[in-house]
């Protein structure tokens, strides 16, 4: 992949959604925060403006159940490949990111930002963290594979361990 390829990256809400475009490197191309309501709409909309997006990947949180699917037919319908990606604790980690692009003003000076909430939300940057992540998880692939590490029982075992945490223990299928 170069950087003329783009992941597009969904934090998924009940009443407003977090989007982001990222490079494969985990650069941010454009954030933005959408009704709920008009995610198809605006995902559609998003993918003609952005011609590069080869990947599209979503945050396993609220809401997820409902709009993953309608992001898997929209992925379809583009030939672009779909992911659900653990989003454990992104929230906070964008907020952290909020005050690192806007420094506080007046007051907030004299508060840690530890102890504030940002006084717009944070979805957009939300969907940025998810974005990094699966660009961290992508090169970390990418490189076990490269220095030969992994082989298929490791895969495997991943796969496994990546499914347990995004939907429980679940029933196991032996062969």
């Amino acid at each position: 992949m170069t950087d003329t390829t783009y992941i597009l990256a969904v934090d998924p809400g009940n009443e407003k959604t977090g989007v982001a475009i990222v490079t494969p490197s985990g650069t941010m191309v454009c954030r933005k925060i959408i009704m709920t309501k008009q995610f198809n709409g605006e995902i559609e909309r998003i993918l003609t403006e952005y011609y590069g997006i080869v990947h599209m990947v979503c945050g396993n949180g609220t809401n997820h159940k409902y709009l993953y699917p309608s992001l898997q037919q929209i992925g379809r319908n583009h030939r672009i490949t779909t992911s659900l990606i653990d989003e454990s604790h992104s929230t906070e980690e964008a907020r952290k990111l909020y005050w690192q692009y806007n420094s506080p003003t007046g007051w907030r000076k004299i508060i840690p930002t530890s102890m504030q909430f940002p006084p717009e939300p944070v979805d957009d940057l939300t969907a940025f963290i998810i974005g990094l992540r699966y660009t961290k998880q992508l090169n970390q692939t990418a490189n076990d594979i490269q220095s030969n590490m992994m082989d298929s029982g490791e895969l495997e075992e991943k796969r496994l361990h990546a499914m347990e945490q995004l939907y429980g223990k679940g029933e196991v299928h032996e062969k």
